[in-house]
Order: C-alpha cells, then sequence, then structure tokens
C-alpha cells in the first residue's frame, strides 16, 4: 500500500468495517523446538488498518491504562495515515527502552484490556512493535542529548530499573557509571528470560548504544565488597540504587532438600557449559502462579521434559502471570492444576523425588494487599508424580551490607530502603527507586520509579549547578 495513498475505507466506521488482527504467531509444534520470539510482525498494510481502527475517543481509555504514558492515540494516527518515520520518531522520544517494551508489553497490554472496542480492542503492542522494528530498519534517529552538565551519576545495578535510569540521565547530559555483581549488564531479561519472551540481542544493542554515549560499565562489582557507599559519595555528584531482585524465595515443607528440587532460576540462567538441572525426558512440576513460573514450565518444555506441570493455590483467574503468556503455555503442552499446594515432597531411598504430596485449597478473604488469601481443605490430600520440582515462588528485596555507610542508610522492616517523596534517602544525594524501595511490584512500577528518580535526580543536581555557579 502506498503510504501517501487514502485508505478505502472510512477511517470514521474502521472499527466496524476491519476485523481485529492477530500479529503472526508460530505454530507451538515448531516453537518449542527452540528459544527464538514466537510472534511476527504486521506488515504495512495490515498495520495500517489495525490503526485505522482506533476510534480517537475524546477522553482514551488506553492512555489512563498505559502505566508508561504511552501517547497512543498519537501514534496510531500517523499510522493509520502511513507516517511510520513520524510514529517510530513519536515513540522513541515518548519511551526509555522501547525495543523491550514494544516486543514485549511488561504490564500484560493494560492499554488495550481498557480499549472501548472490548473484545475487539486495537493491537496496540503489535503496532508498536511494528514502530520499534521500523526505527530501527530505517535508522530513526533517538532525540538529541543535552549537552554535558560536568556531573557525575553512579548507577548501581543494571537491570530494567538501572537502565532506563541510565538512559534517562544520560539524556540529560549526565556522566553515568554503571555499577552491577553480574558479568552482563541487562538484569534478569539478559540473565534469567528465555529468549521466547525477550531477544537478549535487543537489550545488548541499548547497552551497546548506551557506552557509546559514554555511559560506563563496571561489571562483577559487589557493594560493600569492592566499592564503599563513602567512595561512591565522594566520587560522584548522586548515587542510585537501582537494585532487582535478591535471593529465590525457598520452598519450605518437608522434603525440599531432596535432589530434584531446585530453584526456577537455576533452569532459566542455565547454559550448555553450566547444566545443572536436567528435565529431558523427566516429570517436571513447578511451583508458583507468575510470569517466572510460566517461563520456567515452557523451558522446560523446550529442554524435553516428558511432562510440564505447574501446581498454584489459587485458580486461573487469580494467578498473576500474564493471561497471554498462560495460553502460549497451554499450547506448547504445559498442564495446570489450580487451588492446589505442596505439602510435602516425598523421595525414595536415594534421596531422589518422586511424588508430592498435595492438598486442595479454596479461596479465603482478601489479605492486606488486597489480593484474596487461600486456605487448606482439610482431608482433601493426593499425590502427584514428580521427577524434578522447580520452585518459582519470586524473591526477597535485596539486601545492602551492614558497614561503612551504608549502614546508614534507613531500612524498613523488610529491610527495603526508606525514600521521601523525591526518591532520596536519608543522605543527600544518594537515591533509590524499583524492587529495593518497593518490593515485589509489576515491572512498570519498576519503570515509573527509573524516570521518577531520574527525574528527582535532575532536580536536585540542576539546583547544585545553580548553587555553585556551574552550567
Amino acid at each position: 500500500m502506498n503510504p501517501s495513498s487514502s485508505p478505502s475505507w472510512k477511517a470514521k466506521h474502521a472499527w466496524r468495517e476491519i476485523d481485529r488482527v492477530e500479529p503472526p504467531k508460530r505454530p507451538a509444534a515448531e516453537r518449542v523446538s527452540d528459544f527464538r520470539e514466537i510472534y511476527g510482525g504486521f506488515d504495512e498494510a495490515t498495520v495500517r488498518e489495525q490503526a485505522s481502527r482506533c476510534i480517537q475517543c475524546p477522553y482514551p481509555t488506553c492512555v489512563q491504562a498505559c502505566p508508561l504514558d504511552s501517547p497512543i492515540p498519537e501514534l496510531l494516527s500517523l499510522v493509520a495515515d502511513g507516517r511510520f518515520r513520524e510514529a517510530a520518531e513519536l515513540l522513541c522520544a515518548s519511551q526509555s527502552l522501547p525495543e523491550v517494551f514494544a516486543h514485549s508489553c511488561i504490564g500484560g497490554h493494560p492499554c488495550e484490556r481498557a480499549c472501548l472496542l472490548v473484545a475487539e480492542a486495537v493491537p496496540i503492542s503489535a503496532i508498536e512493535r511494528f514502530l520499534l522494528d521500523y526505527a530501527w530498519k530505517h535508522g530513526v534517529a533517538e532525540p538529541p542529548l543535552a549537552s554535558p552538565t560536568g556531573q557525575r551519576v553512579a548507577v548501581i545495578g543494571s537491570g530494567i530499573c538501572g537502565l532506563v535510569g541510565t538512559d534517562a540521565l544520560s539524556r540529560l547530559g549526565y556522566a553515568v557509571t554503571v555499577i552491577d555483581y553480574r558479568q552482563k549488564p541487562g538484569g534478569r531479561m539478559v540473565n534469567g528470560m528465555p529468549g521466547f519472551r525477550v531477544d537478549t540481542a535487543l537489550i545488548e544493542g541499548r547497552v551497546e548504544l548506551l557506552k557509546k554515549r559514554g555511559v560506563q560499565f563496571h561489571m562483577g562489582v559487589v557493594c560493600g565488597r569492592d566499592v564503599k557507599l563513602t567512595t561512591l559519595r565522594r566520587d560522584f555528584d548522586a548515587v542510585f540504587f537501582a537494585l532487582g531482585r535478591a535471593e529465590a524465595i525457598p520452598l519450605e515443607v518437608p522434603g525440599a532438600e531432596l535432589r530434584g528440587v531446585y530453584q526456577a532460576d537455576q533452569l532459566l540462567q542455565q547454559t550448555k557449559s553450566n547444566s545443572a538441572v536436567d528435565v529431558r525426558g523427566r516429570r517436571v512440576v513447578v511451583l508458583g502462579g507468575g510470569d517466572t513460573a510460566l517461563d520456567t514450565l515452557r523451558t522446560a518444555i523446550r529442554h524435553g521434559a516428558s511432562d510440564a506441570l505447574c501446581i498454584y493455590h489459587r485458580d486461573a483467574a487469580n494467578m498473576p502471570a500474564s493471561p497471554q503468556e498462560y495460553d502460549n503455555a497451554q499450547e506448547e503442552g504445559a498442564r495446570f492444576l489450580f487451588l492446589s499446594q505442596p505439602a510435602r515432597v516425598v523421595g525414595n531411598a536415594a534421596g531422589e523425588v518422586t511424588h508430592i504430596r498435595c492438598v486442595r485449597t479454596e479461596l479465603d478473604q482478601p489479605d492486606a494487599s488486597g489480593r484474596l488469601g487461600v486456605r487448606p481443605v482439610t482431608g482433601s490430600e493426593f499425590d502427584v508424580p514428580a521427577d524434578v520440582v522447580l520452585v518459582a515462588y519470586g524473591f526477597t528485596p535485596p539486601k545492602l551490607p551492614r558497614d561503612d555507610e551504608f549502614a546508614d542508610l534507613v531500612v524498613d522492616a523488610h529491610n527495603r530502603m526508606v525514600v521521601d517523596a523525591n526518591q532520596m534517602t536519608n543522605l543527600p544525594g544518594v537515591f533509590a527507586g524499583g524492587l529495593v524501595v518497593c518490593g515485589p511490584v509489576p515491572l512498570t512500577q519498576v519503570v515509573r520509579d527509573a524516570r521518577k528518580t531520574a527525574a528527582a535526580i535532575n532536580c536536585y543536581l540542576a539546583a547544585r549547578r545553580l548553587q555553585t555557579g556551574k552550567r
């Protein structure tokens, strides 16, 4: 289709004349043999048709629902008109790490769920993915960087929170140094999320772009052991703690010590040179109901598990994982057992797992967080055969060292850093955001925290420039 030509349909009525089209998806039988992305992209004709279905409502519910403040109506209007370059430039200007969010919406597509077209919602995520791919293919430039301020910021952590903050601060002209204990930047998205969810080449490309801006990455550096907070505060004008997840939450039932019980990340992070978990031809049971549990199920299938079963103590409607990923897992052969929880892991004389003794559960009153509680059903025990048990119960907040000036940082009863309305800790110039402040929250909140923290650091350092007379 010629982008300059007028569409053959009337845009006013496109929403009822054109059906929603899903992005192409590889067949399950094909995709379980590799770790490549499972979704393809729209062509230019299809993307224009789908974007034209937006009714451009005066109070767009999609924007209200989007936790990342994406200018969705403007993007869709440009795409419908075939003005792909302008739309791609707008997307890149409005989003930090757009390649991540366009290819793998980390909020479960809340914009589409809020669309007034309901079941026939505009496929916003797929359209944004098209724009990102268009930007990379056609060399669409990102907004120009601000002039250097002469001030330095240390970012502790290279996961989503750290990279979003680093991107924002480097755009504003700050010299940023990223410090992380891992060997590769990217946090879980590079060091634990399978390729069918996120192409690590996208994250690596963003890291290379940041390096070209002058951002320095000091990897394999442990705070407290290799670097002191006193040193960071002396050498940098501001410090941003963007630490991610820490220790995995263990399985605490009898038999959890048996051979064959692992943390889910041990499978997700393993490579050919580090294969601690062998699931080939074995019955795998995954405990948990979040996205990590689904990633683990689907990874086990790709590694040749004879059966992959997820046990979750609530029902499907209250499972925190993305509904889309739940559907994908089912297509690929994963099974689910809801309203059940493990009571004991049972093994043989050699100390190897043979099955899990489970108990039925039922939903109870909401807890303090508003989530429905669960309670076991008396006398409902039953056994589930298993060779390998993978625990995906989440992670504890990161723990800070308690020496040097680290010991002066105020933390709450859950070891989370306490910050004020501007994300600053009790130590001047030391900021924090994301999981180290909020605990386990959706990644969209982590991104919002990162943006808010970067903006607060900018205000803080701008005020210091005025005080010192520097630019």
